[in-house]
């Protein structure tokens, strides 16, 4: 990624590619992918799935070009729409649940050995119990924790990609985080 790239905000690369400029669209994909697909793995634990729904989310972007508001935040639309891309994926899931593989026979399950971004530094013992932990949450907590502390998204920008107000998101996280800290034995400071 050029220097010019980082620079430029996102909304400016957002007006060019609405002008034709494909560029705009290259350099939107350059700086949010990695984010989407994280928030993505985050979400569904997955990292070929977290590929997918990426550049799912990424077409989506792109046939949904006209719907975007000039000048209006990029990322929290990017994401709001990588959020419902996840939702479609689930609600597919539950009507299709099967899981064939390419010769049409159930395959084998395989561990993950990807550990979600940021959390490089835990023990693979400590990641595998935060992981669990994760996966126990209801998924409006789950995501809740995913978009402001896997993510880093600001309180607001995550209550936009969950299309909620800020005070039940901070309500979602709170609840999460407690049940984290039961599930891991992590007593409350004071």
């Amino acid at each position: 990624m050029s220097a010019d790239d980082r620079n430029d905000p996102l909304e400016a690369c957002m007006e060019v590619f609405l002008q034709g400029d494909a560029r705009g669209f290259e350099r939107l994909y350059r700086r949010l992918a990695p984010r989407l697909r994280g928030f993505l793995r985050g979400l569904c634990g997955d990292p070929g799935l977290a590929e997918d729904l990426t550049q799912a989310t990424f077409l989506k972007v792109h046939q949904a070009r006209e719907t975007y508001r000039l000048g209006a935040p990029v990322e929290p639309w990017v994401f709001a729409i990588a959020r419902r891309t996840w939702l479609d994926h689930l609600r597919y899931r539950r009507r299709r649940p099967e899981a064939l593989s390419a010769d049409g026979q159930l395959p084998e399950a395989h561990p993950d050995a990807a550990a979600p971004q940021g959390f490089e530094a835990l023990s693979s013992d400590a990641l595998e119990k935060l992981e669990r932990s994760l996966e126990q949450l209801p998924a409006p907590q789950r995501e809740a924790i995913v978009l402001l502390k896997v993510d880093g998204l600001s309180v607001a920008e995550a209550a936009d990609v969950a299309g909620i107000t800020a005070s039940n998101l901070k309500v979602r996280a709170h609840r999460g985080y407690e049940a984290l800290r039961r599930a891991l034995g992590v007593e409350r400071s004071s």
